[in-house]
């Protein structure tokens, strides 16, 4: 998918801090293209991509701003819990998805901006204003739910993620990530035990009615999972972390 001579020219456009412009567009048509292949050839596209965006921004190859404004000012007090997957297999490393939510959801909106306040990020280098160990990071998320019911803190609660695809969300939630991909089926009860038990030690102040999934927020996706809401006589996960987190 990625030629060599398209990987050497945008080695040399990510030098540019508005490499996106040039970027995203291919990246979009890529994406075109694939919709025809099969399941294995997608993915093994796909998974180029991410290696190619997460070599790249490790290396410090990817200009970035340098003074990143502070994205944080507008956060409101927490009243809203976000739960997500990432769709992908379990075993995401933290810079993996950093690399991937830079591909895939900052340097679109850098490129086409949604509000018309922010019209004036398109061109401008790319920035989240949240730094680990000297760089920037693109996490969404403000905590990892592993597999094995491990938990990692992603983002302080002080900072904002862009994950529920509404900015007023966004300023006044958490964001709870299941690391795997539950698209038709439950997290284990480890899992579920794992994200009841943030809710509860860090957000037993909101309440449990403000527990909602990405989709139900944002239409466009059924992240965390088709299985999450209850649908007639069949019961949602959703009303089994609720139940282990009160």
């Amino acid at each position: 998918m990625l030629t060599d001579e398209t990987k050497t020219r945008w080695r040399e456009l990510f030098k540019k801090s508005d490499w996106y412009i040039a970027i995203v567009p291919e990246i979009e048509a890529m994406r075109e293209t694939l919709k025809g292949k099969s399941e294995s050839d997608h993915d093994t596209a796909v998974k180029e991509l991410y290696d190619f965006f997460e070599l790249h921004l490790g290396r410090g190859d990817i200009a970035l701003e340098k003074n990143p404004p502070n994205t944080d000012a507008e956060r409101k007090p927490i009243d809203a819990i976000i739960i997500h997957h990432t769709s992908n297999p379990p075993g995401m490393s933290k810079d993996r998805l950093s690399a991937i939510e830079l591909m895939r959801l900052y340097a679109p909106y850098f490129y086409r901006p949604k509000d018309a306040a922010d019209a004036s990020m398109k061109g401008r280098a790319i920035y989240s204003g949240h730094v680990r160990n000297g760089r920037q990071v693109f996490w969404p998320y403000h905590w990892f739910v592993r597999a094995d019911g491990a938990v990692e803190r992603l983002l302080e609660d002080a900072e904002i993620g862009w994950q529920a695809g509404d900015w007023d969300m966004n300023r006044r939630s958490v964001a709870i990530c299941f690391d795997n991909d539950f698209e038709n089926s439950a997290p284990s009860p480890i899992e579920l035990r794992a994200a009841a038990d943030i809710i509860t030690k860090y957000y037993s102040d909101v309440s449990r009615e403000r527990i909602l999934g990405h989709g139900e927020i944002n239409n466009k996706t059924t992240c965390p999972s088709s299985l999450f809401l209850s649908t007639g006589a069949i019961r949602g996960w959703k009303e089994d972390l609720i139940f282990a987190s009160t």
